[in-house]
């Protein structure tokens, strides 16, 4: 080819040559008639549809090995389309009131999604440039599926048939935009579909032609601090999740604050949490269910809902366990020849065990007695 097209073009076609690997089955066998293991495209496409087929060969493997083709991916790749029409279908209908100011919580998260999918771009060109394309489209899936769907769109959700302002809207909208270009040579068709709806377009207008997005000045200072309000938010849906109280159900959220502390994203955080007001203490609430990230200590009021009795029985439960793991390692660390022969790194951890079994234990015992 590249002699063809010095002899009738006068240059050279291209520069660049990309080897993809033999498509196999699962078991590993190179797909033949004979064998009977090739699957019939149009079936799979009549089945999963042609994005999700060419999302399978994306997830089926990284760049330069075989394809271990297996029709479950097609199946993952139709989930990931149907991910994307929905949340299309959520946005679509948030009714927009003009007259409202964007809050404080929407402000935040617009921004915070602003740098993420800036950080994400930049990390996918790098990966394109090094034709490492598998990897580039696990970088997508992850960005729309994960950031875009599970943490921007439930921050920025309206109320249940509440409007939202027209700024939040419009950033909303523009960001679904640049989504659909990234997974564009990825999904050409369902993409296609919902670009064209984003905004009027012109005659002949497509997809195709529009210029992919451009990566920002990332502030990493913002990401890290929001990562931190992530940990936050995870730690109160396990106290929900444990203790069986509903998302519904208001709860307070009691911060001992340090430098750790990610005060900005207090609306994202009393949102995300349904809490009815979060409260800067100086002391640790024994009765209340703790967690800490980093070195913030949070504490979650039960009041009235929780179950003393039971409480206290796995309070107990959990005491006996860490009063044994101690004592376990306290005979490793009162062993002189131990002590004396086994590597420096090794006996450091030990004493790291049992200072942390031993404070643990003493807030277990802090807590059982404030419930008494």
């Amino acid at each position: 080819m590249i002699m063809a097209g010095y002899e009738y073009r006068g240059e050279k076609p291209f520069g660049n040559v990309y080897f993809t690997g033999i498509v196999r089955d699962k078991l590993g066998r190179k797909m033949s008639k004979q064998l009977g293991n090739s699957p019939d495209p149009l079936d799979l496409i009549a089945k999963y549809g042609a994005d999700g087929m060419r999302v399978a060969m994306m997830l089926s493997s990284s760049a330069g090995n075989d394809v271990m083709f297996d029709e479950a991916l097609c199946e993952q790749g139709r989930n990931f389309g149907n991910k994307i029409w929905n949340a299309y279908r959520l946005i679509s209908m948030w009714q927009v009131d003009e007259s409202l100011a964007q809050s404080e919580n929407n402000r935040l998260s617009v921004e915070w999604f602003k740098q993420t999918l800036s950080k994400a771009i930049a990390e996918i060109n790098d990966l394109f440039s090094s034709y490492r394309i598998s990897e580039a489209f696990m970088r997508i899936y992850k960005l729309f599926w994960d950031d875009f769907s599970g943490w921007y769109l439930e921050m920025v959700k309206p109320a249940y048939q509440q409007p939202t302002d027209k700024a939040t809207m419009e950033s909303t909208k523009y960001y679904f935009d640049q989504l659909m270009r990234l997974i564009h040579p990825f999904m050409p068709f369902v993409t296609e579909e919902i670009w064209q709806d984003l905004a009027p377009r012109a005659e002949g207008e497509s997809i195709m032609y529009a210029p992919m997005p451009e990566a920002e000045q990332v502030d990493e200072k913002l990401l890290a601090r929001f990562e931190l309000a992530t940990e936050v938010i995870t730690g109160i849906r396990n106290v929900r999740k444990q203790k069986n109280i509903a998302q519904k159900q208001e709860l307070e959220l009691n911060v001992i604050a340090d430098e750790n502390y990610p005060a900005e994203y207090a609306p994202v955080i009393a949102k995300m949490c349904n809490l009815s007001q979060i409260n800067l203490i100086e002391e640790k609430d024994p009765t209340a269910d703790a967690f800490i990230v980093k070195t913030t200590q949070y504490f979650v009021p039960m009041g009235e809902m929780i179950d003393k009795d039971a409480e206290l029985k796995k309070l107990s439960d959990e005491l006996t366990y860490l009063e044994g793991f101690l004592s376990s390692v306290m005979k490793k660390l009162s062993n002189e020849r131990f002590v004396n022969s086994a590597p420096e790194k090794v006996v450091a951890n030990e004493k790291a065990k049992k200072a942390d079994a031993e404070a643990k234990i003493a807030a277990i015992k802090e807590r059982m007695e404030a419930l008494k």
